[in-house]
């Protein structure tokens, strides 16, 4: 069964992403699989107001409620998917979850970044590009 990796932030971008591959995956019976990537987050920014473990349940339930909405889109239109969560540097871990779980293609929004702010930073879809060897789609 092909795999189709949709890599969901939240944004308006990444559920119409998500529709575009669940049109996608109709067609070819598809497996969908969402995935949050999340940089691990910055303690020390965090004073005094509360423990390292409750900052990383925190932070652990409100990727999980992210993902939530992915998964009830994809459970209303009955397509076979799987919702996954990682922490690390968003493109290299896009890119190490496609090879490790055997994606064969991923669909993934644009943010809208400008054209100078993807000059100086560049964004996550284009480094996601150059990091795989399996097609990648880009919706707007």
């Amino acid at each position: 069964m092909k795999r189709i990796l949709v890599p969901v932030d939240g944004s308006d971008s990444a559920m119409h992403a998500l529709r575009h591959a669940i049109a996608r995956a109709r067609e070819s019976q598809a497996e969908i699989h969402v995935l949050h990537v999340e940089p691990p987050p910055h303690y020390q920014e965090v004073r005094l107001y509360a423990m390292r473990e409750d900052i990383a349940r925190i932070h652990q339930e409100a990727c999980q409620r992210l993902l939530q909405d992915a998964k009830d889109e994809l459970q209303r239109e009955k397509m076979p998917h799987a919702a996954h969560f990682a922490e690390g540097e968003v493109a290299h871990t896009i890119a190490r979850f496609a090879e490790s779980q055997q994606i064969d293609e991923i669909v993934m929004g644009t943010r809208g970044m400008t054209a100078f702010g993807q000059m100086l930073l560049g964004s996550v879809a284009s480094r996601v590009v150059h990091f795989v060897a399996i097609p990648v789609t880009l919706v707007k």
